[in-house]
């Protein structure tokens, strides 16, 4: 009888580690076919369009929020379109990555140039 319970704990030891990992494999498979990247890479800015949520010009600096996979972000906006003043809530694209800035351009001048 002892010797029946021990094979048996034995069994039921062995089939519960065969099934885990069992399970471990499936799941690593179906996992590299996945690709998950939340990063969010300065290329991935250029010619998105953005919110003016703090005033600049060309002789100043300003903040511009965007949605980027998901996440809304801050950045830091200049621009160097001369004679032009970006206002809270106007919409402008973002034409290159600098030091942790935005260059950006207005609407009307992103339109023309595509």
């Amino acid at each position: 009888m002892k010797n029946q319970l021990l094979m048996l704990a034995y069994i039921s030891v062995g089939v519960g580690i065969f099934g885990g990992m069992l399970i471990v494999l499936l799941l690593s498979i179906f996992r590299q076919n996945q690709v998950i990247n939340s990063l969010v890479s300065p290329q991935d800015f250029l010619g998105l369009p953005c919110t003016v949520e703090i005033p600049f010009d060309t002789h100043s600096k300003g903040k511009v929020s965007l949605n980027v996979k998901g996440t809304s972000i801050g950045l830091i906006a200049r621009t160097t379109e001369e004679s032009k003043e970006f206002t809270k809530g106007e919409e402008v694209f973002i034409i290159g990555t600098e030091n942790n800035q935005v260059w950006v351009i207005s609407k009307s001048s992103f339109q023309h140039q595509e």
